[in-house]
């Protein structure tokens, strides 16, 4: 109840603070020298990703199941973003995952049903340039490269499995959105740049009334040749079009203390980190991105959690009958080891990506197929499966 009593006040927030920009916004009776910079105020996010998959060679807990043909909408978005002040912009978005998902088929997925998806105002401080840009609500507690690339942006199927446990284990939830205030910006010089992000959040999942159990999340990046962003956005690129050249590496983590584990036993954990670094090469339509972390826990009594995950990412694109099409292999890991009441995800986990990106429209309408093999201990979805996904985006 706490956490839909927080969205719902995030949500009735942001709806107040935008809802004269919203009815006034497009006045024709506003003076010329309003700060209003943009007639749309108000523009409509719709998108959705739809799944059709052949799952085999599939078993849960040591049950061999049959192979599964399923067709699902495996995310849909709907909202609103805008800018109706000078440097203030806004992103509301509802999310509807997994709809129609077949529970036997061999794909991975942790959220379901309909729910705020993010709700957050950005505020560029200085007018002359974006090296300071306040962010403030519910929005990604972005530590990596993957943690803070938006799923409609990748080359493989679906967004990197291993990174999925760097976020669950920093927030407590799969999507790594939660409640915070941030900073973040980019300069860019000749032949290089740099661009950061820092924030503190509050997480649901390891909240007590004891301790305040902040969450302290940071990254910095440094590029050199192209700049990988030439104007400040808190979500990074994808596919670059063959239109940079450059290379950039980023190094982040995050840090809690005293977090609750367990409500019933009153279970704590003393301290939890992440730290790792990452790395996006674009070069003339080849681009390769990879990050490895690391994640440690602690807490008295118990043997330390120790875990890591990485992934490397080789895609090409090229032109192809007036489209862009692009050839994509994934690979990502995840181990872990230690007492299982301070991280329940102890194994390994693995997962291999093979498949081929159309872009019709680039990343605004997406055809791809993939044949995805996966294996490991730590979770109950193990097996392969051929998928198809159309991505369409307003």
């Amino acid at each position: 109840m706490n956490l839909i009593h927080k969205h719902f006040t995030h949500t009735l927030a942001l709806f107040c603070a935008l809802l004269p920009t919203i009815v006034f916004g497009g006045n024709e009776t506003v003076k010329k020298e309003s700060v209003y910079i943009d007639s749309k105020v108000f523009k409509p996010i719709v998108a959705f990703q739809t799944y059709a998959t052949y799952s085999m060679n599939e078993d849960k807990f040591g049950d061999d199941y049959a192979n599964h043909l399923d067709v699902e909408f495996r995310r849909m978005r709907f909202g609103a973003s805008g800018s109706p002040y000078e440097r203030l912009k806004y992103s509301f978005q509802l999310s509807l995952d997994r709809l129609g998902e077949d529970s036997y088929s061999a794909i991975k997925g942790s959220y379901s049903g309909i729910s705020v998806w993010n709700a957050f105002l950005s505020y560029q401080i200085l007018k002359e340039n974006s090296l300071l840009n306040l962010h403030a609500g519910y929005f990604w507690a972005a530590t990596s490269r993957e943690f803070n690339t938006s799923p409609w942006a990748v080359g493989s199927f679906d967004k990197v499995r291993a990174t999925w446990y760097l976020r669950q284990f920093s927030t407590g939830k799969g999507n790594g959105i939660e409640s915070g205030i941030g900073l973040g910006g980019l300069k860019n010089f000749d032949n290089w740049g740099i661009n950061y992000r820092i924030g503190t959040y509050e997480t649901d999942a390891y909240c007590s009334s004891k301790f305040s159990n902040r969450l302290y999340t940071a990254r910095i990046a440094f590029s050199i040749g192209d700049p990988e962003q030439t104007k400040y956005n808190y979500m990074l690129c994808g596919n670059q079009w063959r239109k940079r050249n450059g290379v950039t590496v980023g190094f982040g983590g995050s840090s809690q203390n005293d977090g609750l584990l367990n409500a019933t036993s009153d279970l704590y954990f003393d301290k939890s980190l992440t730290y790792g670094a990452d790395i996006l090469i674009d070069y003339e339509g080849l681009r390769i991105d990879g990050e490895y972390f690391l994640m440690k826990r602690t807490a008295a009594g118990f043997n330390d959690y120790s875990g890591n995950e990485w992934h490397v990412r080789v895609g090409y694109t090229m032109p192809f009958k007036g489209k862009l099409l692009e050839p994509a292999i994934t690979y990502d890991a995840y181990d872990a080891k230690g007492n299982a009441s301070l991280f329940k995800y102890i194994g390994y986990d693995r997962t291999l990506d093979v498949g081929l990106n159309y872009y019709l429209n680039r990343d605004k309408l997406k055809l791809t197929a993939h044949y995805v093999i996966q294996n490991g201990t730590v979770n109950s979805n193990t097996g392969d499966y051929l998928g198809l996904s159309c991505i369409y985006r307003l």
